[in-house]
């Protein structure tokens, strides 16, 4: 939030036209690439300034790239070359906004020598409406102004910033009521008027979720709705993939040794501080990884199971497909991420409790942990987010410099499926051509801190969980 003023740009008229000479908007960057810094306005303002050819940013001649209708997504996206100092703000999509508090600034022109100046004013979201263009629609809010401010003229295209967020989500496009109330637009238009936008360009969503707390007997007796941010990545024919944002901080790694069932490599207990990341919302799923790989070497088919039967290497690769897609850095989590993201906060075996069952866990039921019931065995995957995982595949730098791969047996707090291949005893890890519909997946294997380290290529690893650390994603959006 802090950047809000600096990331503001001033609009106005290169015509000769003297008539244009007071006329000017406001806008503001959400994109760089190469030497280009990508903005968003109103397309009324294009239009007041005199047309595509009239923009000016900061005196700057701008590129028209994209405008919506002004009865409809009253946007326009606009192109500059060398202001690469002007810091880039992030885009958010809610669809539920209303009585959120938000911040906007924009230019205006004060007194009789009409100067240009630029302020912030707060206010609240009210009621949800929606613009209309081609048979599409989007959100747009009504904003009231906190007392003592007021929107002006000038402030067509301002960006309105979440407070909660410090992310963009809607553009200021039209005042009422002498300034005491407006309109803004989301964000989501963007995509409408310029379809062809980057696939480096994300916006966020806020997304609310429950977290359940279980006794030893696997009873729930506790529930509490969180939020969490994320993006979408756009993979084609309708297929996308969430990352939900990891905030950074630290943690106790590794399991107590009173712990039950730990094994030996879960210690020594040490504390390690992460940065934030982004972590795929649920394993990948058979229909995105066909998308990216063109294949799908799953057994258990469905689009929206989790794919299985690859190794190490597939990963890797799809990994490196899907950051040249979209052009930002994905790989896979290190095992510290895992464990972070999996314990959510918590330092009890699991991020639920102290125990398990099969009505959470996608394993096999009858073999137990501490005192919850036996349950079911469902011989197969089910569809992400219906339950939780089991297996996934991480990178470790270890001292001799080498990078190794570790095999985590853990639950973490996105719901997640998986199903394994062959009957097996604790800490093996299930192989290729196995039989089938036949893994034993044991509670005590499922535990945050169990680790089963190395992975060959022959090794099927049944689903694997993407992250991209933030501070690559800022990269790439500033």
């Amino acid at each position: 939030m802090s950047n809000l003023e600096e990331s503001i740009v001033l609009i106005t008229s290169a015509s000769d036209n003297s008539r244009k000479a007071d006329v000017i908007g406001t806008g503001f960057a959400f994109y760089r690439e190469d030497n280009y810094t990508y903005l968003l306005t109103c397309a009324h303002v294009v239009e007041d300034v005199g047309g595509n050819e009239n923009v000016l940013v900061n005196n700057i001649l701008a590129k028209v790239l994209a405008t919506g209708d002004i009865r409809g997504f009253d946007l326009a996206v606009l192109r500059v070359e060398n202001i690469n100092n002007i810091p880039v703000l992030q885009l958010i999509s809610l669809s539920e906004a209303k009585n959120r508090n938000f911040r906007t600034a924009g230019h205006y022109l004060y007194g009789e020598e009409k100067k240009i100046l630029l302020e912030t004013v707060d206010g609240t979201l009210g009621k949800k409406r929606f613009a209309r263009q081609n048979n599409q629609r989007v959100t747009v809010w009504n904003l009231s102004i906190k007392e003592g401010d007021r929107l002006r003229k000038g402030y067509s295209g301002a960006p309105v910033v979440d407070l909660e967020t410090g992310h963009v989500l809607g553009i200021a496009t039209n005042m009422e009521k002498d300034g005491a109330e407006g309109l803004a637009i989301s964000v989501e238009a963007l995509n409408k008027i310029l379809p062809q936008i980057s696939p480096a360009i994300s916006y966020f969503y806020l997304e609310k979720f429950d977290v359940i707390t279980v006794n030893k007997k696997g009873k729930e007796i506790n529930r509490s709705s969180h939020k969490a941010k994320f993006f979408s990545e756009d993979l084609g024919n309708g297929i996308k993939l969430e990352m939900v944002y990891i905030p950074g901080g630290s943690f106790l790694m590794g399991s107590p040794e009173n712990e039950k069932e730990r094994e030996d490599n879960e210690s020594p207990q040490h504390q390690v501080t992460l940065q934030p990341f982004y972590m795929s919302k649920y394993p990948i799923t058979q229909d995105q990884y066909q998308a990216i790989m063109g294949n799908n070497p799953s057994h258990f088919k469905g689009g929206d199971r989790p794919v299985e039967c690859i190794t190490w290497y597939d990963t890797t690769d799809f990994c490196q497909k899907l950051s040249q897609k979209t052009g930002k850095t994905y790989r896979l989590p290190s095992e510290s991420q895992w464990e972070y993201a999996c314990r959510a906060g918590t330092t009890t075996p699991f991020y639920f409790g102290e125990t398990i069952t099969s009505e959470l866990v996608n394993y096999d039921g009858n073999y137990t942990h501490g005192k919850a019931p036996k349950g079911k065995f469902r011989a197969e995957t089910t569809d992400v987010g219906l339950i939780l995982l089991v297996y996934m595949i991480c990178t470790a730098m270890f001292g001799n410099g080498v990078l190794m791969t570790r095999i985590k047996t853990t639950k973490m707090p996105l719901r997640m499926a998986v199903l394994g291949r062959k009957m097996m005893k604790k800490n093996i890890i299930p192989y290729c051509g196995a039989v089938p519909g036949t893994t034993i997946l044991i509670a005590a294997v499922l535990r945050f801190a169990t680790t089963t380290l190395g992975a060959t290529s022959s090794t099927t690893i049944l689903v694997f969980v993407l992250c991209v650390l933030a501070g690559e994603l800022d990269e790439v959006r500033s």
